[in-house]
């Protein structure tokens, strides 16, 4: 997949405030079974699906594979990421460590990929784009999360509004 879905997000960010105003078209989860707790509200977009996601600080965050291929855009915060590869569902040794801040992008295709993120001081604030699914397992697949009250899924997207407003 290269830098397909990275060139994509890019494409994505300076139309984002035309979707930010629109709650209705948001999907949300409150995933809260291992740390970091991830508030995410998500959209389909085209053949892919695009994330609004707030990571909240913690001690230690867990170490996982995507069940898709993504890239990821930080808008607002800082998170130590650690990197890993390795098949199955055991995880591999953390084979890098960087401290990633907001207006970084990366990407993750391949699914072997493994990573955690941590964000440093305060939550963090990032959008993800994701690609078709694979046929890998992942944490927390099977679990049913509960959605966000709605007044923070609003919330949050006015948040975003404002970081978007002030992206170089």
């Amino acid at each position: 997949m290269g830098e397909l879905l990275t060139t994509l997000l890019e494409d994505v960010i300076p139309k984002l405030n035309n979707y930010t105003s629109k709650p209705d078209l948001w999907e949300t989860l409150d995933i809260d079974y291992e740390p970091p707790r991830v508030e995410r509200l998500w959209m389909p977009w085209g053949e892919n699906r695009l994330y609004i996601h707030r990571i909240h600080a913690c001690e230690k965050a867990l170490f996982h594979a995507h069940p898709w291929p993504s890239a990821v855009y930080i808008l607002d915060g800082s998170y130590r990421m650690g990197i890993g590869f390795g098949a199955g569902d055991t995880p591999p040794p953390i084979a890098a460590t960087l401290v990633l801040q907001s207006g970084s992008s990366y990407e993750m295709d391949h699914p072997d990929g493994w990573h955690y993120v941590r964000p440093l001081v305060r939550s963090s604030l990032s959008l993800m784009l994701t690609g078709k699914p694979w046929e890998r397992s992942s944490p927390g697949k099977n679990i049913q999360h509960k959605p966000l009250p709605e007044l923070e899924k609003i919330a949050l997207l006015k948040i975003v509004q404002w970081e978007l407003r002030n992206l170089p």
